[in-house]
């Protein structure tokens, strides 16, 4: 195996499992300088530090080798510059692989391959230092394909090539470039300090990247992204200067673009921001039509309100416009003007120049301002679109389809934040409502939150439990309710907690001085998210009616007595007389007899009398039952 290394161009050494020296090939020895004699059995760190090190050129190369040779590392292809035995410095790929067959299993082997004429010869080929002409036809065809194309110098700045397209664009020949140099002869915005900076890269050596502002022959200027660097001869000095000049307008202009469509999208998500805090509409709306009139770049925004029973708009914010107009300055609909053809064509309305518009009217709005082009998208709202929001400019300008997206944007924007402030005015007048009828309420009107308590109780509590709402404020219903109430007042908030109201639930209380009032509750679940948040409660004392049922219970009880001591009366009175008139019967005195006869029929009568009063009582009871089941 050693013999066959040693038939090999490339510089091998072979490791023992310790990492010492087996065999350096005879290549090694060409290359380095380095016999195998000499370096057989050192260890490898030694061999390196002591012997190669001096070798390597520029960066860290050596520490790399020793590190990759030390951890036994498998590497393909590390690069690096040596000086070979014979004083010149090459270009070497390292590579180490660990060998594994019999009987070399755990040896490696470190190989460096000369790379030099692989990396010099397309380099030696394209630009040979004698061939401006030669190049010249690789240049032109390599050039033509890049805007602006490439360009070629001597070590001292010498132009030998530059692209026919930038020539073209500078207005400069060759010729002129070599009397003066390429970048003295072109029209440069900061010319003294590019020629400052292009003096220090042929001083010194470094690359060249620079843009630069060219005065083409057009009379526009021109940015340019101009790159070179030095190409080494073998010796390592500068052969020459290669480099590109990169036509940017366009990149240049996206990056332009692009922080426009970023600064707009912040301003649509501050104007998000703006409308969930809760700003008020004249704020929200003045914050909208400054935000589109700045990321726009227009000099003009509105906000036209629609009022359709009048079909007309009223202005209601405006950034450029006269801000005295503002509340008072009226725009007709329909084809009268742009907004009125916005909410006719139910979409975004661009007008390039209102001078020549067929579509619709100019508004005197638009015309007093000398206005051309215009953008105009629709605010909508839930029951019908709340108005139009415009952006406007004096200068003729066509608007991209980003551009509306923007716009329209800051009009949904305006339409929530409008419609949710509108919603929040209605709710608030709503409670306003609902608490004035609350407060001149004569029952109890509170509402109770789980995690809150009471929240909020109408001045009837005063009269019904002797505290005052603000005594109650946060307390727990419950803690008021008496010992026998608790299990069905408890019962009535399950049945709140699964959603369903409560009809009717009469609970005893203890009032503030320990008195007990029974009060019939009424409640209606409050559902927030989806889930029962608490209850909305109405209490009306039923004490009262409570003390009149218990005196119709004894009314009733009493008519029942009554009605059964009228018919026992009766059977009591009857069998006395007929004993009595049986008497008078067997008498021999009919003077007396006929006395007594009559003082028992009229007994009679009044017996009569006693049933109908109790026929008449029984019919009572049946009305009253009758009125108080209906």
């Amino acid at each position: 195996m050693y013999h066959c290394l040693d038939e090999l161009d490339d510089a091998v050494a072979i490791l023992d499992r310790d990492n010492t020296v087996v065999r350096l090939n005879r290549s090694f020895y060409e290359t380095f300088g380095i016999g195998d004699d000499a370096a057989r059995g050192m260890e490898a760190g030694n061999l390196i530090t002591h012997r190669l090190a001096p070798l390597f050129r520029g960066d860290d190369s050596a520490d790399r080798v020793l590190e990759i040779l030390r951890n036994r590392q498998e590497t393909s292809h590390a690069t690096c510059q040596m000086q070979t035995a014979s004083g010149e410095v090459h270009r070497f790929s390292f590579s180490c692989r660990m060998m594994t067959g019999e009987p070399y299993t755990g040896m490696a082997l470190a190989r460096f391959r000369d790379v030099t004429s692989d990396r010099d010869e397309p380099i030696r080929i394209a630009s040979g230092v004698q061939a401006p002409v030669r190049a010249e036809p690789i240049c032109t065809g390599i050039g033509e394909l890049i805007p602006y194309g490439i360009w070629i110098c001597e070590p001292d700045g010498t132009v030998l090539y530059l692209s026919p397209s930038f020539q073209s664009l500078a207005g400069i020949t060759i010729e002129d470039c070599r009397h003066s140099g390429w970048l003295e002869c072109i029209r440069l915005e900061d010319a003294v300090e590019v020629l400052a900076d292009w003096h220090r890269c042929i001083e010194t050596g470094c690359r060249w990247d620079r843009e630069l502002r060219i005065l083409g022959t057009d009379g526009e200027c021109h940015t340019i992204l101009s790159r070179g660097a030095p190409i080494q001869d073998e010796a390592g000095g500068i052969a020459l200067w290669a480099g590109i000049n990169l036509d940017i307008a366009a990149r240049r202009c996206a990056e332009n673009l692009s922080a426009v469509r970023a600064a707009q999208q912040a301003a649509i998500a501050a104007l998000g921001l703006s409308a969930l805090a809760g700003a008020d509409l004249p704020e929200l709306m003045d914050t909208a039509v400054r935000a589109v009139a700045e990321h726009l770049g227009v000099e003009f925004s509105k906000i036209l309100r629609y009022l359709p029973d009048d079909d007309v708009f009223v202005l209601e914010a405006a950034a450029g416009f006269d801000g005295d107009q503002i509340g008072t300055r009226c725009v007709e609909g329909g084809t009268d003007s742009q907004a009125g053809y916005t909410l006719l064509s139910r979409e975004p309305v661009i007008v390039e120049d209102l001078r020549t518009e067929a579509r619709f009217s100019g508004p005197a709005l638009l015309r007093d301002e000398g206005i051309t082009s215009g953008i105009s998208v629709i605010i909508q709202g839930s029951a019908g679109p709340y108005g139009v929001l415009g952006a406007h400019t004096r200068v003729r300008r066509t608007f991209t389809r980003d551009d509306i997206n923007f716009v329209q944007a800051a009009a949904n924007v305006l339409a929530q934040g409008i419609e949710r402030r509108l919603t929040e005015e209605a709710l608030l007048t709503s409670e306003e409502k609902f608490r004035e009828i609350a407060q001149r309420s004569f029952d109890m009107i509170y509402t109770c939150y789980h995690d809150g308590g009471i929240t909020y109780i109408s001045p009837a509590v005063i009269r019904i439990l002797g505290y005052t709402p603000a005594e109650l404020i946060g307390k727990r219903c419950r803690d008021y309710i008496s010992p026998p109430s608790l299990a069905a007042w408890e019962e009535g908030q399950k049945k709140v907690a699964r959603g369903e109201p409560i009809e009717g639930l009469e609970v005893e209380f203890r009032r503030k001085d320990g008195t007990a009032i029974f009060v019939e509750l009424n409640e209606s679940p409050i559902i927030e998210h989806g889930r029962v948040a608490g209850a909305q409660v109405v209490g009306r004392d039923i004490t009262g009616r409570k003390c009149d049922e218990e005196i119709k219970s004894q009314a009733y009880r009493q008519i029942e007595r009554n009605i059964e001591q009228f018919a026992v009366l009766g059977d009591h009175i009857r069998q006395p007389l007929q004993v009595i008139l049986g008497r008078a019967e067997l008498l021999d005195d009919g003077g007396a007899t006929e006395i007594m006869r009559d003082q028992v029929e009229r007994i009679n009568d009044y017996i009569r009398q006693l049933d109908r009063g109790w026929v008449e009582s029984r019919k009572v009871r049946e009305f009253l039952r009758r009125h108080e089941e209906g």
